[in-house]
């Protein structure tokens, strides 16, 4: 690995990867490190692209749960992990763009547009991944009417994959955005795992590089400018740990509080048990009447099923995002041993809109068919969904950890690109959203080179 690259990133990610290939683009020789190993091969690519997961898509919850670390506190569930390949080798590859009404102002809309267009490129976002599901269309004419008289739509779920011959799905992940790279712009860029980052070192608002936790690495790492992209927690951990300690720090956290529930769908309403079809990914989108995100298809349920389901076409699973709201006292504590701590309370508000949302999941699941038996709709624990905010960049009168271009407040050199920067509530999977923003961070620091 490079011993002083133009940029240092901390973290494997999508959003690190993504950042390395940008940046690599722009000429600049880039070099990414990761406290995790490897747990996939090729080393970085999806974890859910197993043939065991296609067999049996639910025993994927289970699975993974090894591979978290839990937090301490309020919400139950929370957890974090270092994986090379960053968390998102457990990710469900579901990248919706946010609503207009849900941006803030870090970018004008024409430059949102430009940020999302680049972030799918980067993904290889499918924008209708099962178009062609028998079952899929169905649904969509049952629900179409239904959401039409509200000034809401059922569209197809944007997917970071790929729908393979046989109906089945290539999950992507950071192996596969490094592999679209040009050769040459993947020579700029050297990747080296299981490097514990002990703190960043610093002097006069310039990092000039990390040392590193390792005995055999004693000697830290420098580089003209230091990109953070190790998750919403670690990269808080590792702020925190260096010094680096701004008021808003951990301040204000958010999450997607998540419902779930599988249905049984009526008989007609798809193919027999022996037929040939891709299994549906479909998407509500929120609205300002109706704030919260519903994910319509058949991909994975950890509920405890207790229905026998002789036609597997017949399974569907509702699953349904509301963003809690945004609150100081909402917050990500870390102590001086780098402990961590959730605190966090919902306002009267989230609960209204809780009740609001499983109202809606139930009325419309109504049309297609009965809960499945042992899967009603069920509130999962709290931290598993998008923990975002730990590292909040400012928004119209809220000053965060950084400005609107991911540069930490009071460094030249020190960047972030993590969800938790996410300032505002955004009912979608965010990791799209993140990666716009991270891509617009790559284009200020290759100007400033």
């Amino acid at each position: 690995m490079r011993q002083n690259p133009d940029v240092l990133i901390v973290g494997s990610g999508p959003l690190g990867i993504a950042a390395a290939r940008r940046l690599a683009q722009s000429g600049l020789r880039v070099s990414v490190v990761e406290a995790g190993s490897a747990i996939t091969e090729p080393p970085g690519s999806h974890f859910r692209n197993q043939a065991r997961f296609r067999q049996e898509p639910d025993s994927f919850f289970a699975a993974i749960d090894r591979f978290f670390s839990p937090i301490a506190g309020d919400l139950p569930g929370a957890a974090d992990s270092s994986l090379f390949g960053g968390q998102v080798i457990l990710w469900t590859n579901n990248c919706p763009r946010a609503a207009a009404f849900e941006r803030w102002d870090a970018m004008t809309a024409g430059q949102w547009e430009q940020a999302y267009s680049a972030a799918e490129d980067f993904l290889q976002v499918v924008p209708k991944p099962a178009a062609a599901s028998q079952t899929g269309s169905a649904i969509q004419h049952r629900l179409q009417d239904v959401l039409a008289a509200e000034n809401r739509v059922i569209r197809g779920l944007p997917l970071s994959g790929a729908v393979l011959p046989d109906g089945g799905i290539h999950f992507n992940a950071p192996w596969d955005i490094l592999k679209a790279a040009a050769p040459a712009v993947r020579e700029r860029i050297a990747v080296r795992p299981g490097v514990q980052v002990a703190r960043l070192r610093f002097r006069d608002g310039r990092v000039s590089g990390i040392e590193l936790a390792s005995p055999h690495d004693h000697v830290g790492l420098e580089a003209r400018t230091v990109l953070l992209a190790g998750g919403a927690v670690g990269t808080a951990r590792l702020l925190h740990r260096s010094g680096i300690r701004p008021r808003a720090l951990g301040r204000g956290i958010s999450f997607h509080a998540l419902l779930f529930g599988q249905i049984v769908l009526d008989s007609g309403m798809c193919p027999p048990a022996a037929a040939n079809d891709i299994a549906p990914r479909l998407w509500i989108p929120p609205t300002e009447a109706a704030w919260w995100h519903v994910q319509v298809l058949r991909d994975t349920c950890p509920l405890p099923a207790v229905e026998a389901v002789d036609n597997p076409h017949r399974l569907l699973e509702f699953q349904a995002f509301l963003p809690a709201a945004f609150r100081e006292e909402n917050a990500l504590l870390i102590d001086e041993a780098d402990g961590a701590v959730l605190h966090f309370t919902f306002s009267e508000r989230d609960r209204e809109h809780m009740r609001a949302m499983e109202a809606d999941i139930r009325r419309l699941a109504g049309y297609l068919g009965p809960w499945r038996r042992g899967c009603e709709p069920t509130w999962l624990p709290h931290g598993n969904a998008h923990l975002v905010g730990t590292c909040r960049m400012d928004r119209s009168g809220w000053p965060g950890v950084t400005d609107h271009l991911g540069k930490v407040h009071s460094f030249e050199n020190l960047y972030l690109a993590t969800l938790g920067m996410i300032p505002t509530p955004v009912a979608v999977n965010p990791t799209l959203t993140a990666l716009a923003l991270a891509l617009n961070t790559c284009d200020a620091i290759a100007a400033d080179a």
